[in-house]
């Protein structure tokens, strides 16, 4: 006996011992119905739906009722049947496992079903003479921006209640889960930038770790890359340069110039050096007065802030001694600057603004400021920042957010 006669036997056997499955009407089944199956081999593909068969035809009918299914697996022992959305060429040798393909509805066995146009999230029914299309559940993706398409396309069919867990491109996350709804389509939602490191908490768990991440600055419309910790809400930009504010603990002399050491120290006096600065993106601005990432020495002293004393026994408002309160802001490396329109106001009893410069790419400005009476310097306004319009951070020195998804499956 050859081959084919062998497979043509070994499925004739099967299906008068085990096939439970009601086909109206007188049946033939043609030898080329046999020419697509093969013994001993199973698909790779991810299966589309499991089903618990009454036989061989019983799986070969279910697929054909799916507009999506393409193939199946079908194990002869434990009558498993597995319909795949795709005609996979990619196999593997499993012992009592059968494969076909169904390339149409064309065959008695799908009775009223036979030839059916069914939509992809639906099942054919057969009633009678007729037939209907019932929901199972949802296929596709929906049509919105920044979806992550991959996660939609990981199953063919996704049934009722089946949540997408990533269902936005890393960066963003679903306004509410994308659960497949009993109507057989997607819930309404928007998937939204991450604009904040509290944001990280609506995901799941991921990225939790201290580190720099990518959050979208709306008001910037564009991704900047910030510094978010564990049990801290707030965004941090981190400084790679020399970042430092002073009000130096010496007493002036307007007439000598001699600067001499104060003890005790008045109170304006101190050092700070900034390792990190706080950056509300919102009101893109430095929070001048947030010292979380800083080391300081006596009084702190504010971010872009400086200043001196004078001693007050001598009192000469013409004195030429210089200024010696200085600060140093540098943004080089972070994809923010300073912007241009940025000033600088004083602070305390005679508060001299002196000279302040501006590196010609923005990154540093330098400042010295005191007072020429008493305790004084100089402080900005609004110290706004900007993009650097020379210099993005590599995408890859930071983390986007992947959102798994914004409520915990079952809670919603």
């Amino acid at each position: 006996m050859d081959i084919n006669n062998q497979v043509i036997f070994t499925f004739m056997v099967w299906v008068m011992a085990g096939t439970r499955v009601q086909v109206e009407g007188n049946m033939c089944l043609k030898p080329e119905f046999y020419q697509n199956m093969r013994i001993g081999e199973k698909f790779l593909g991810e299966p589309m739906v499991f089903y618990q068969a009454g036989g061989l035809l019983d799986c070969y009918r279910q697929c054909g009722f799916y507009s999506l299914c393409q193939s199946f697996n079908y194990n002869v022992e434990t009558r498993q049947c597995e319909l795949i959305a795709l005609n996979n060429s990619i196999t593997e040798p499993v012992i009592n496992n059968i494969i076909m393909d169904v390339p149409n509805r064309e065959n008695q066995l799908f009775g009223s079903c036979e030839n059916h146009v069914c939509p992809n999230n639906t099942v054919c029914q057969v009633e009678g003479l007729t037939h209907s299309c019932v929901v199972v559940g949802c296929h596709g993706y929906p049509e919105k921006q920044h979806i992550n398409i991959t996660s939609f396309e990981a199953k063919s069919l996704w049934f009722f209640n089946e949540t997408v867990l990533y269902a936005c491109e890393a960066g963003y996350y679903p306004s509410r889960n994308v659960t497949c709804s009993l109507t057989g389509t997607w819930p309404a939602f928007l998937c939204q930038p991450f604009n904040g490191c509290e944001k990280r908490s609506m995901c799941g768990g991921d990225a939790t770790a201290d580190g720099e991440y990518w959050i979208f600055a709306s008001k910037m419309d564009s991704w900047v890359r910030a510094y978010c910790s564990a049990g801290n809400h707030a965004e941090y930009v981190t400084l790679y340069g020399l970042n430092t504010f002073s009000t130096p603990i010496f007493l002036k002399d307007p007439i000598t110039c001699v600067q001499v050491p104060v003890t005790p120290k008045l109170p304006p006096m101190g050092y700070t050096h900034f390792k990190k600065v706080r950056v509300p993106f919102s009101q893109q601005m430095i929070d001048v007065d947030n010292f979380r990432y800083s080391n300081s020495s006596s009084i702190r002293q504010n971010f872009g802030s400086a200043g001196d004393c004078v001693d007050n026994d001598v009192n000469d408002t013409n004195s030429d001694c210089g200024l010696i309160g200085r600060f140093i802001i540098n943004t080089n490396g972070t994809g923010l600057r300073i912007k241009s329109s940025v000033t600088w106001e004083t602070w305390g009893v005679g508060g001299r603004v002196g000279n302040i410069t501006r590196s010609q790419d923005g990154h540093r400005i330098e400042g010295n400021c005191g007072s020429v009476v008493g305790c004084g310097g100089c402080k900005p306004t609004d110290l706004l920042i900007e993009l650097d319009p020379n210099y993005r951070p590599p995408l890859d020195s930071a983390t986007l957010f992947k959102c798994k998804a914004p409520v915990p499956i079952g809670h919603e």
